[in-house]
């Protein structure tokens, strides 16, 4: 393709003329040897000590979403003095108190979340002796460790691919600057799920590639990506339909690996999972089911609606209650009690998911409104009203850290975040992959052909966050129900540098710009 070539020649001229001429040989050759895989982990490990435990330190304001999974773990919040209210939105408060008395509070989540808070509990009561204090920064220490084993098998994973010094540098720096990234890492500091799904996710993609990219397909390999993504999606219940998309991604690993073993724990997990799934999606209960079914209604479906009263008609609802379009559950003052079993039974159980689906497909003018909003906010790794510092830091209320931020900063600043922008996003990177997998198909490459597939299943991840955050709760809070398709944009984004390195790494060593 002529514009690659011109592309593929001027980062070419960019590199031998840039700053006097540089040296590419003599560059390469003091970077080849070097195990990045070790240097990414140890960098890695240097920016998330840094952020999360040397003063000030950092971490995310609560949003008043803390409440179920502390009550689910026996915490509470600690009050400096009797009508002391917990900082929401402004500061982000590390320490909380330990119920370890009887809990009579109903337990409100169902997630993997509480499969990293109890060992990290246990953990800060080992070492500080203090059984009545949790130090939120012993599961940031925690989940720390799992995203440095997650950098390293990206990074050795990508390097793999790579034939020179330059290009794996290039890719293990441009790898620290996306996920290392403080609007990402902050979110260990927390009690929100993404903190768990950051990690979690990483890993379980970083398992997958390594296993196809070594040839470690195996069924105790398949076990291990299995639990890791598990716990990635099951931290957060909007993730549940991520539970399908790896059972069928577990078929493909039937073929991909034709031995008994590997068929049997195939089969077994893809029940587990899929299993799993459909718990966690109908764990969505009481008010929470209520919240959700009541924003996609009033801040989706209704939202800047021109006619209401028949868009309710259309659902089999009554147009009374177009009254409440555009407003929010969290009204201070509201115009009918939003838990009145008149409004459950002829409002909220009469909104499913297919209701609404149905109501998009016939209303393509609302699905384009909506995705219009999604897409527009698709890109904002951070909710910007939350803060990151304490309060005893001397900075003011919602005060957020730059340290090691400049991707998100650029994302939020300069990257077009728009629906025409992302569909051309989708567009580029799906014409280089089909070629990629038509490629490999001719050529009987099966490896490539199931990488590229993983990068698919890991674009629906993304997708299908878009999908369930404006089917399942409108235009409310939108950075945060969308924050996984920020995480696989920016996967698939680092995918398309790796292979942009390497088609330069190929013209570099045919025309002899570098001796290998």
């Amino acid at each position: 393709m002529k514009i690659n070539n011109n592309i593929d020649n001027y980062l070419i001229f960019l590199l031998n003329t840039g700053g006097g001429g540089l040296d590419l040989n003599l560059i390469n050759k003091k970077l080849e040897n070097l195990n990045f895989p070790i240097i990414a982990v140890i960098l890695a490990a240097l920016i998330g000590i840094n952020t999360l435990f040397i003063k000030p330190i950092v971490g995310m304001a609560n949003n008043g979403d803390y409440f179920r999974i502390m009550v689910s773990n026996n915490l509470y919040y600690l009050r400096e003095e009797p009508n002391h209210e917990p900082e929401y939105f402004k500061y982000f408060q590390p320490y909380y108190g330990v119920n370890n008395f009887y809990n009579e509070q109903k337990k409100l989540l169902v997630s993997t979340q509480s499969l990293l808070i109890k060992p990290a509990m246990l953990l800060d009561r080992l070492i500080t002796g203090n059984d009545k204090v949790f130090d939120l920064r012993f599961l940031g220490g925690l989940l720390l460790v799992f995203q440095l084993i997650a950098t390293y098998l990206i990074i050795k994973v990508f390097c793999s691919y790579l034939r020179t010094g330059i290009g794996k540098a290039v890719i293990t720096f441009m790898y620290l600057f996306v996920f290392m990234d403080t609007g990402y890492i902050a979110y260990l500091n927390s009690l929100f799920g993404e903190g768990v799904n950051i990690p979690f996710f990483l890993l379980s993609i970083g398992i997958l590639l390594y296993m196809i990219r070594f040839k470690k397909f195996n069924w105790y390999m398949i076990l291990l990506f299995s639990f890791t993504t598990f716990i990635f999606f099951g931290a957060k219940q909007q993730l549940a339909p991520v539970g399908i998309l790896v059972a069928i991604l577990l078929f493909r690993f039937m073929y991909y690996k034709r031995n008994l073993e590997v068929k049997v724990v195939s089969i077994s997990l893809i029940v587990l999972l899929a299993a799993s799934s459909v718990y966690l999606y109908s764990a969505i209960k009481g008010d929470f089911q209520y919240i959700n079914k009541y924003h996609a209604l009033n801040r989706g479906i209704l939202l800047e609606n021109n006619n209401p009263d028949n868009a309710l008609k259309s659902i089999g609802i009554n147009e009374q209650y177009s009254l409440l379009e555009n407003t929010i559950y969290f009204n201070s003052v509201t115009q009918v009690n939003l838990k009145n079993k008149d409004l459950i039974k002829n409002y909220y159980d009469k909104l499913g998911v297919g209701a609404i689906i149905k109501y998009y497909i016939f209303h393509p003018k609302d699905m384009i409104k909506m995705l219009k909003l999604g897409f527009n906010n698709a890109y904002q790794i951070r909710p910007h009203e939350l803060g990151n510092y304490t309060k005893d830091s001397g900075k003011p209320p919602v005060s957020r850290s730059y340290f090691w931020s400049g991707w998100s900063y650029f994302k939020y600043k300069f990257l077009p975040n728009n629906l025409v922008a992302s569909l051309a996003y989708i567009g580029i990177f799906f014409y280089f992959s089909i070629k990629r997998y038509y490629r490999a198909y001719k050529d009987g490459d099966d490896d490539t052909r199931f990488t590229e597939e993983v990068y698919y299943y890991i674009f629906l991840i993304g997708i299908s966050q878009i999908a369930a955050s404006l089917i399942g709760a409108g235009d409310a809070d939108l950075a945060k129900h969308e924050f996984m398709y920020n995480m696989t944009f920016d996967f698939l984004f680092l995918v398309c540098i790796k292979n942009l390195i390497l088609k330069i790494e190929r013209r570099w060593l045919k025309d002899g710009e570098i001796g290998h």
